[in-house]
């Protein structure tokens, strides 16, 4: 029992893929997945680089707690934002939707390798 709890806390945020399907709209819904979809590759690599160097509680050591439930929240705090950003934007054209996407991409990555370093 433990272990599904925990591996499907390890992977709640797959979840968020559904609900940018019903969230985002027809023409945006693509990029909305590989967006979900790259924040899920970066948070997992992020976390197991720093994992790896032996500081699992963050290289500074001033905040408790595992790494990747730091980050976890911080991408799902990015991907909420994101999500309702596009459900206020229907009309926007690919290109600047495509921007958008990168900019808040590189927001949510530099925040939560600074929230995963403390």
């Amino acid at each position: 029992m433990e272990v599904s709890i925990s591996l499907f806390l390890n992977w709640i945020d797959v979840l968020w893929i559904p609900a940018a399907f019903f969230i985002v709209h027809k023409n945006q819904r693509i990029k909305a997945i590989l967006f979900i979809l790259a924040c899920m590759f970066s948070l997992r690599l992020q976390a197991e680089m720093i994992q790896l160097t032996g500081f699992t509680t963050g290289f500074m050591g001033i905040l408790d707690g595992d790494v990747f439930r730091r980050g976890l929240i911080f991408y799902g705090i990015c991907i909420a934002l994101y999500l309702v950003l596009s459900y206020y934007s229907p009309h926007t054209k690919g290109a600047i939707y495509m921007a958008a996407s990168l900019s808040i991409f590189f927001m949510a990555f530099v925040g939560s390798t600074l929230l995963m370093v403390l």
